[in-house]
Formats: C-alpha cells, structure tokens, sequence
C-alpha cells in the first residue's frame, strides 16, 4: 500500500497528474482536454444541472476557448478578413473574365463580348449576395465569425491529438468559421447561377454555337479548380492574398502592353486612351493594384494608406516611359 501511496504523491507533484486528468468522457465539472482544438459544450440534464460532453470538436460556429469549453463565436470579420472574402470573389470573376476572352473570337469590343463579361458579373454578385443572405445572422449581408489567430486554425485536422498514443481523437473543425466553409458555398451557387442566368444572357445578346457554350464549358472547369486549390491552400491564401494579387495585377499588366505591336510611349498611349476595351483593362488593373496594396498596407502599417495609394498607376508610366528601352526590336544578334 505503500508503494502505491508513493506513486500518488509522485503524480501529484508532477505534470503526469494533467494527463490523467484528460477526461475522454462527459463529466460535470469541466476538465482539460488534449489538443489544441478539443473542447466540451454543456449538454442540458435533468433537475436543473448540465453536463459538459466528451472532448471532441465543437459544434459549427464556436470555437474552445481558454477553459477548453466551446464558446458561441460573436465577433465580425475584421476589415482584412472582408478584404480576403472579396479576393476570393474575384478571382473567381477574372478567371471567367479572361477565358471569355481567351475563346470569344472577337478581338475588339463588341456588344457580344460584352454580354458574356456582364452576365459573368452578375452571376458572381447575386452568388456573393446569396451566400451572406444564408449565413447567420439569415437575411442580413453581415456575418458572425470567429477569428483567426493562427495558420494552424485553418488546417485542424493535421492537429488531431494522440492522448498516451493509443487512439487519435478527432477534433477537426472549422476554427476560423464561416471564412473557410463559405467560399465553397459561393463556388456552389456561381454553378447554379451559371446555369440560370447566362442562357438568358446569350440569348440577349444572341450568342450562339461555340460562342455561347465555351465560356460556360470554361467555367465547369474553372470553379472546380479554384475550390480544390482553396480546400488545400486557404490558410496561406489567407495571409499571402495580397502579395498574390499586386504580383497578379503587375505580371498580366506588362503581359498586356508588352501584347502591342508598337511598344513608342505614344502608341502605348493612345492605344490605351482610344480603345475602350484597353482602357477598361488598364482601369482594371489599377484597382486590383489598390487593393493588394490597401490589403497589404492595412495588415502590415496602417498609418502609411494614404501615401500607398498614389503607387497605384506607377507600373502604367514606367512601362510607358522605359518601353523603348526593352523593346526587342532594338536589339541584333551579330
């Protein structure tokens, strides 16, 4: 009796006494569990008391808190969460935007084109629309959320603790709930207001044949796509989203000048200034451009925005000004 005696004192001075306490099981006085994102929520009982559950995953929309009870999440999404939601938005749009462009065969502005790129806008804006309007609080384009402290909180699953390595105990969830589970709900719907609202564009703007159904066929391929890279990738989308946008906005901005046959600043200028197509996508990239930049800048240094902001059309006048510089033509081989 001794000896166990001795073990007891032994537990009780150390951090193995935490580990037995680790309860698996429903208890009513909450007790630790393993893991980071294991918790308990009360379970009603009878005569007026509550139990607390078995640790597990909290049910969706709370998250374990510091007492390792799962809490109701009542925060909004901070500014750079919204930011993150409407890149995830559109991104979705200019993939459609430029296979419209790639498969229409029209190489100037024509009210066929144009169509096709209004339909794809309001396909994406009802889809966002709807998406909020199912999201609590129902009916209101708010939303509650909890919020992200960690990469890890995106990918949970990979933090499923192994209490004394006998069995795994799953506690994955969505920590960072809604900003994970709602973009494949807007995926979803783009689908279904694809099928719902471009036939009646096309058949407003009299698309027919190839030019009606390859952007649609594009599009079957495209959501898809932009959902497995989410579904992997979320967590350093998060926090890479607008380095990838101003990379993005410059790459296909110099792609699009570089495309001209004449690269002399006045070509480039007027090019630019007479054609409506070309200054929509100049226009484009200038505000995709600010938004990676506020993005960045709300994340890193607030206080510097406004200064930030007149970067904006600087890519524009340095190729402009430097085209002449590197443009190919100006260069022999011996």
């Amino acid at each position: 009796m001794n000896r166990f005696h001795d073990i007891g004192d032994i537990l009780k001075n150390t951090d193995l006494l935490e580990l037995f306490l680790m309860s698996p099981g429903t208890v009513q006085t909450i007790t630790k569990c393993p893991g980071y994102y294991c918790g308990r929520y009360q379970i009603p009982g009878d005569n007026e008391t509550s139990l607390w559950s078995s640790c597990g995953p909290c049910p969706r929309g709370s998250r374990v808190n510091s007492t390792w009870a799962c809490s109701e999440c009542t925060s909004s999404p901070t500014a750079y969460d919204w930011m993150y939601l409407c890149f995830m938005v559109v991104i979705g749009l200019l993939a459609q935007w430029y296979s419209i462009d790639m498969m229409l065969p029209y190489s100037q502005f024509s009210w066929k084109t144009f169509g096709t790129h209004f339909s794809a806008l309001i396909e994406t804006c009802l889809s966002a629309s709807i998406t909020l309007l199912v999201h609590e609080p129902l009916g209101s384009l708010q939303l509650r959320s909890c919020a992200v402290k960690h990469l890890s909180d995106w990918y949970t699953i990979l933090h499923n603790p192994n209490p004394n390595y006998e069995e795994v105990l799953h506690c994955a969830q969505e920590a960072v709930y809604p900003l994970y589970s709602i973009v494949f709900v807007h995926y979803g719907l783009s689908v279904f207001m694809l099928f719902f609202v471009r036939p009646w564009a096309n058949k407003a703007f009299q698309n027919k044949g190839h030019v009606a159904s390859r952007p649609i066929y594009a599009a079957l391929y495209l959501y898809p796509i932009l959902a497995l890279i989410h579904g992997i990738m979320a967590g350093l989308i998060y926090y890479a989203f607008p380095s990838i946008i101003i990379l993005l906005s410059l790459m296909s901005h110099a792609f699009h000048f570089a495309s001209r046959t004449d690269q002399s600043w006045r070509a480039l200028v007027y090019e630019t200034v007479s054609c409506i197509h070309n200054l929509v996508v100049v226009v484009g990239h200038w505000v995709l451009h600010g938004f990676g930049l506020v993005a960045l800048t709300l994340w890193l240094q607030p206080e510097l925005l406004a200064a930030i902001l007149t970067l904006v059309p600087l890519p524009t006048f340095l190729y402009i000004v430097l085209s002449r510089f590197t443009d190919p033509g100006k260069f022999h081989t011996d």
